[in-house]
């Protein structure tokens, strides 16, 4: 018998949302399934956190499904007592689900820029499934629908989450890349974390500068966020307060033709992770502005937010971290003033007024994965030329060589050669091919043999980026051109950027290559013209 709990909330002070709805198709799914007496389905209704726990650990589900509201840093809004919105956030969701994950084997977080709360749990449970960034009721009804017809046909969850996506297809909506599944299997245990020849300290002692700005690039999966947690934890130890946003739910299509709702929105988000209430009514709103430019006028908004409340309401230096700021940069209406914005930040913490003084607590961490963009060229724009920029490398030997030991593995220095030939130094295919030895005993030439095939250790990683280029002609064709070619090729630039962020190309001068040799082969074999 697989138990599933379905539980939601619709806060009295939020958009009513067609939760009910939802419950009765996933009934429905299941009652049509030819294995129905195989499924108990439960609902627990306006959920409050008391609701939440005495749910969970009396029905012992197997499946897990949230739905309702969430906030744009990731929170899941639950209803307090007088059924209005009280947010819960990551660490106290993981902290539950790992009291549970004897029993809990997959948890659907089906509300908005749910990813952030999904990447916690999944410490814990073997598969999460989140959103990166805000849906509609149609998109979570979709995915809902098609989800439960798989698990209803007594098939995997990785089949049932492909269903799902499916499902949105066919209900024809475009947010095809919204939901994402992550699997305990893949994540990386802290202890496989290597430092990179004096970056992390350079890092830690800047951080330490007032009014700092760090910018960290790399592309995809090649240990931003592991680096800038790592700033981040260095600060806390010094006592200093922080704040990481991830910009998968500040950007989407309400916002990025207007500068000034991305700002405020923007602005909530950090006062919200400061446990801050929204004063915007009385700094932003009252303002007064002889500025006449629209744009200017909010980035002049935003910055008075911040030093007249944000920055005013802590007497400790504040570490403000912004992960995926690509997805800023790649917006014409926001790309270019945010950079001149954060720059200025950084500009007034060095310019002696009165105001510097407050200005020198906020310390910037910036990470993107590449340096040209529709249109902005990070080198040339305000962000370009400041005293750190980290472009975070490849692994070399020697940090392979670390890395295998410190999973356990004896290989030799031969034996790493042959594993780099085939996945290169990146950090991310490494540490699958590590675990992956590890949790199936077997050798490395048995790994290398499945490596670029459905049954090996990266397909999933494989399927996602065969996923994305499906999706995208130009860039498909692009990048079949790289992989055909035995020279590097030159590329559109706005097409490279692209493949570069995905992680699948290197370039030598301005011609691109694939990363290694996995990626050639796979998509030699799966990507069609």
């Amino acid at each position: 018998m697989i138990k599933i709990l379905f539980l939601s909330a619709d806060p009295t002070d939020t958009a009513r949302l067609r939760l009910q709805r939802e419950f009765r198709d996933i009934e429905q799914k299941l009652q049509q399934s030819r294995y129905q007496e195989n499924f108990e389905l439960k609902p627990a209704l306006s959920t409050r956190p008391g609701d939440l726990i005495q749910a969970i650990v009396s029905f012992d589900p197997h499946i897990v499904h949230f739905c309702g509201h969430g906030t744009t840093t990731g929170k899941l809004c639950l209803e307090d007592e007088s059924g209005e919105t009280l947010p819960v956030d990551s660490e106290a969701l993981a902290a539950l689900f790992k009291l549970v994950a004897d029993q809990v084997e997959c948890v659907v977080l089906n509300f908005c820029c749910s990813e952030i709360q999904a990447q916690a749990i999944v410490q814990h449970i073997p598969f999460v499934i989140g959103m990166r960034q805000a849906i509609t009721d149609q998109e979570a009804i979709a995915f809902a629908i098609g989800f439960y017809t798989g698990i209803g046909a007594n098939r995997s969850i990785e089949y049932a989450f492909e269903a799902g996506c499916v499902q949105i297809q066919l209900q024809g909506i475009a947010q095809l890349t919204t939901p994402v599944i992550l699997r305990k299997e893949d994540q990386n245990p802290p202890s496989v974390y290597i430092e990179r020849a004096g970056i992390e300290q350079q890092c830690y002692e800047e951080v330490m500068q007032p009014g700092s700005l760090i910018r960290i690039k790399a592309p995809d999966k090649m240990g931003k966020t592991s680096l800038m947690n790592r700033i981040v934890t260095y600060a806390i130890g010094h006592n200093y307060q922080t704040v990481t946003l991830s910009f998968d739910g500040l950007v989407n299509q309400t916002v990025t033709s207007d500068l000034e709702r991305f700002l405020k929105s923007f602005c909530i988000a950090v006062g919200d992770n400061l446990n801050l209430p929204n004063k915007l009514n009385e700094y932003w709103d009252n303002e007064r502005s002889s500025i006449h430019n629209k744009s200017s006028t909010a980035i002049s908004k935003s910055t008075r937010y911040f030093e007249k409340y944000l920055l005013a309401s802590t007497a400790r230096p504040l570490v403000l971290a912004l992960n995926n700021v690509d997805l800023v940069f790649e917006q014409r209406e926001l790309g270019s003033d945010f950079c001149s914005m954060l720059r200025g930040w950084n500009e007034k913490a060095k310019q002696g007024d009165s105001s510097s003084k407050i200005w020198r607590k906020l310390r910037l961490i910036i990470a993107h994965s590449t340096e040209y963009y529709a249109s902005l060229d990070i080198n040339t724009s305000p962000l370009g030329n400041l005293p750190l920029v980290v472009d975070l490398p490849e692994f070399t030997l020697e940090q392979v060589q670390v890395l295998v030991q410190r999973r356990g593995r004896n290989l030799t220095t031969h034996e790493i050669e042959q594993l780099m030939d085939m996945i290169g130094g990146h950090p991310f295919l490494l540490v699958l091919a590590c675990n992956h030895i590890a949790l199936y005993q077997i050798t490395l030439e048995t790994l290398l043999e499945v490596a670029p095939t459905l049954e090996g250790p990266f397909s999933n990683h494989l399927r996602e980026l065969l996923n994305t280029l499906s999706q995208n002609y130009e860039l498909k064709i692009a990048f079949i051109r790289v992989i055909n070619s035995n020279e590097p090729v030159n590329v559109n630039p706005n097409i490279a950027r692209l493949l570069q962020r995905l992680g699948i190309i290197k370039f030598q001068g301005n011609l691109a290559e694939p990363r290694c040799q996995l990626y050639r082969q796979y998509f030699g074999d799966f990507l069609q013209s």
